[in-house]
């Protein structure tokens, strides 16, 4: 084949002897494994009856190349009685992952660019749903009986993981539309990407990564109050501006709180710490980052958090941005906790104030603690917003820690509250977080 190939192009669907096919089905398989090779593009398939064996033979008879994910172990099995899978076609590279078909569906899904389902049953829901999890391009051709059409109508309901999914009734149409979407991409790549780890405890913790188009970006991470999320508008602002200025931001929720699993009456600071740990983890793991150029913005508890997990794991961070810090728990708690709500302690060993339960290990880990001193052991720079009108953590805890430490730089806001929710004082956090992380990224 002379042309130039682009991209790697699967193709999974129903499976069977072509006589018992519908003829649509055949009729629009061999038409989409024809324009796949006349794109100059590579097919990637399941090397068995039905659907992969007519677009391979297509794709072939066209000089297009073929790569095969057989289930067998190797060649003997594959075409010999008693499972006997077509021969491999003329352009054909078989290739033998020794896992079976569940494992011949994942290394196939992952190699390609996109992936075009035609019809299919059980085993194309398998390769579905984990092209989806993948993010991929995903092709559905419409006007064929198939398990994916009836998935599609239920996409609402799945959780974003960036994937593009285009349906067509024309198998041609549906093969170029497919190529547009890879080459898009490749264009203009993601900006935010949904991801999911898991902590020490083996829960599963949701995150968002904000990709700038930059080589070894410096990294912020955005780590929530007392069980908020991720998803508060003020972070998702201040990523996205942090995102164009060249920095990658990671945004994720702790334990039991926004999208992550977990009961949120086992809420301590020593399990957030724990969180965080992954969380980095995750980040130097995932992304092409500059780990010399690290800074966190941190939101009430999460100050605390952060403040902890720097210093006991020895973080190398250049600055903190912390907003509406609560280092002083024992003082605030005062404030916090009613005589009432401590026989509700007692009593159930949990407390519902508002719309978060707070569990007796959180109560009993802080009760007592006032973290301030973490500050003098952060050589580094330190910048706190605080708002006057902030009920939940008064403006004279801020106000202390930046007359007693020297590397604290603090910054009042007139008319914000303990969330900042009003436009004018958000868009002022905002503006000081950027300008400050900039200086010193």
């Amino acid at each position: 084949m002379n042309k130039k190939m682009k991209y790697k192009i699967g193709v999974m669907g129903k499976a069977g002897r072509s006589k018992d096919l519908p003829k649509i089905l055949i009729k629009n398989a061999r038409i989409i494994g024809k324009e796949i090779a006349k794109q100059g593009c590579i097919l990637i398939t399941g090397a068995c009856m039905g659907v992969s064996d007519i677009v391979s033979k297509s794709a072939s008879r066209e000089g297009g190349l073929v790569l095969g994910y057989s289930p067998s172990k190797n060649l003997k099995e594959h075409i010999e009685p008693p499972i006997s899978y077509p021969s491999p076609t003329k352009n054909m590279e078989l290739i033998f992952t020794g896992y079976g078909k569940i494992g011949r569906n994942v290394l196939s899904i992952i190699g390609c660019d996109g992936i075009i389902f035609i019809g299919g049953g059980i085993g194309t829901l398998n390769e579905f749903s984990i092209a989806y999890h993948e993010g991929k391009v995903i092709g559905i051709l419409e006007g064929v009986e198939g398990v994916t059409d009836k998935v599609f109508g239920m996409q609402k309901d799945f959780k974003d993981s960036g994937t593009i999914i285009i349906k067509d009734k024309n198998p041609k149409r549906l093969v170029k539309r497919i190529i547009e979407a890879i080459k898009y991409r490749e264009e203009f790549p993601r900006k935010e990407i949904p991801v999911t780890f898991k902590n020490e405890r083996g829960k599963n913790l949701s995150g968002i990564f904000h990709l700038p188009q930059k080589e070894k970006p410096p990294v912020v991470i955005i780590c929530h109050g007392f069980q908020n999320t991720k998803s508060e508008r003020k972070y998702v602002k201040l990523a996205r501006i942090l995102r164009k200025e060249g920095i990658l931001v990671f945004r994720f929720d702790f334990e039991c709180c926004g999208d992550s699993e977990g009961d949120p009456r086992e809420i301590t600071i020593e399990r957030e710490i724990s969180d965080l740990n992954s969380a980095l983890k995750t980040i130097l793991k995932e992304g092409d980052v500059d780990s010399r150029r690290i800074a966190f913005v941190a939101g009430s508890l999460g100050s605390l958090v952060v403040s902890l997990f720097v210093e006991r794991f020895k973080i190398t961070t250049k600055t903190l941005v912390f907003w509406s810090q609560a280092f002083d728990q024992k003082s605030l708690f005062k404030i916090w906790y009613s005589k009432e709500d401590l026989k509700e302690f007692k009593k159930k060993e949990y407390l519902i104030k508002g719309e978060k339960e707070i569990g007796k290990d959180y109560y009993l880990e802080n009760k007592n603690k006032d973290y301030s001193f973490i500050i003098s052991k952060l050589n580094l720079p330190i910048l706190l917003i605080h708002g006057k009108k902030d009920k939940d953590v008064p403006l004279k805890f801020s106000q202390k820690l930046s007359k007693r430490y020297k590397r604290i730089t603090l910054k009042i806001l007139s008319q914000a509250n303990h969330k900042f929710d009003d436009f004018s004082s958000q868009q002022k956090l905002i503006k000081l977080s950027v300008n400050w992380l900039k200086k010193y990224l």
